[in-house]
């Protein structure tokens, strides 16, 4: 078996080509800038040109590309988007329209640069591996963050979405949907699940770019071996830090912050209150992050082994140098030899359970 893992982040996609034939270390792999980067790109390069922008395609990830296009729109130039494309910004599209979006169905009239809105290139990819001789499998994994459909507080909203998914037993199928059975809420998943389709890949499973990378961990030697005891695994990601509390390889509690708001004490702090169980929704809300839930019948079945044996603490993440300095004595993990495919080694354990 052939497989396409993608784990599509913030400032990068990494990409894993897994074949059941050939030894994990000598699979082909990319890490590449992502989309939302490579789109915040080409609308700078029509805003030096003064030049108005037609957005079409899919719902994709924000961040540095809804940077630029609000730049773009400050500035005094047109945007125009389809209605799936302007939902980038916010779901709320009367919103949208208020920041100055014209919002259309068709092709505008006047002259403008266009740019198609997609978390997955296909095509660019399919491309680039072809001058290698490399041909891209028709099975895929792909990852990325989806904060869900929402009108009030898209951060409240996806925690009340992965609280269920904890509260249902934490596994790692939980956090997988294959062949479209995904949530008609997380619009994101589903807006690549239909760019990928339309590029006829026969087999198609998505995750969450958090849960991804902690289970990703888990392919590390010697995370391997404490994957039944009481362990935390941190996720320091280039926008977000995700952190899973696992007990028999089960998600018991998750907290998630802005990267950019923690430095290595503040993120100790956080970790200590996770591990005595005293952290909450509304400390992380009110601090600026996406929030935490912890099981509180799974935390208590497992609390006196937490307190007989401590916890074991993995890093993992672009930016896990935060930890480098860090009192709880944290192991590094480097699941199957590359720390960066942490989420594509998640999505083809997703994919094989």
């Amino acid at each position: 078996m052939r497989i396409l893992a993608l784990d599509v982040g913030k400032g990068t996609q990494d990409l894993l080509l897994y074949d059941t034939n050939v030894v994990i270390e000598n699979s082909p792999k990319m890490v590449m800038p992502s989309q939302t980067t490579i789109v915040a790109k080409r609308v700078r390069a029509a805003t030096a040109l003064g030049r108005s922008i037609f957005l079409y395609g899919e719902t994709m990830g924000g961040g540095p590309c809804s940077a630029a296009i609000k730049a773009h729109l400050g500035l005094g130039y047109s945007v125009f988007a389809t209605p799936l494309a302007a939902k980038t910004l916010n779901d709320d599209l009367n919103k949208v329209s208020s920041w100055g979006v014209q919002i259309t169905d068709t092709r505008p009239r006047e002259s403008c640069v266009e740019i198609e809105m997609k978390d997955v290139d296909v095509r660019g990819l399919r491309s680039a591996l072809k001058q290698f001789d490399v041909n891209l499998p028709t099975v895929c994994a792909v990852a990325c963050q989806d904060h869900g459909e929402s009108y009030v507080s898209n951060r409240i909203f996806r925690f009340q979405h992965l609280s269920d998914l904890i509260e249902k037993g934490g596994e790692l199928t939980r956090f997988a949907y294959l062949d479209g059975k995904i949530p008609d809420y997380l619009t994101r998943l589903r807006a690549v699940y239909r760019t990928l389709k339309k590029e006829r890949m026969e087999q198609v499973l998505l995750m969450d770019t958090g849960p991804a990378a902690i289970f990703g961990a888990l392919d590390d030697d010697v995370v391997a071996k404490r994957a039944c005891e009481p362990h935390i695994i941190v996720n320091v990601g280039n926008g977000h830090t995700l952190a899973a509390m696992l007990h028999e390889k089960r998600v018991v509690g998750m907290f998630e912050h802005h990267t950019g708001m923690l430095n290595t004490d503040k993120l100790d702090h956080l970790l200590s209150l996770f591990m005595d169980g005293n952290l909450t929704q509304e400390w992380v809300f009110e601090d600026g992050g996406h929030g935490c839930y912890i099981n509180q019948v799974g935390f208590s079945e497992i609390n006196q082994a937490f307190k007989e044996r401590g916890f074991h603490i993995t890093v993992i993440g672009p930016l896990r140098e935060i930890m480098k300095d860090s009192k709880l004595n944290p192991y590094f993990a480097v699941p199957g030899g590359d720390m960066m495919l942490a989420g594509c080694f998640g999505l083809i354990t997703g994919f094989m359970h």
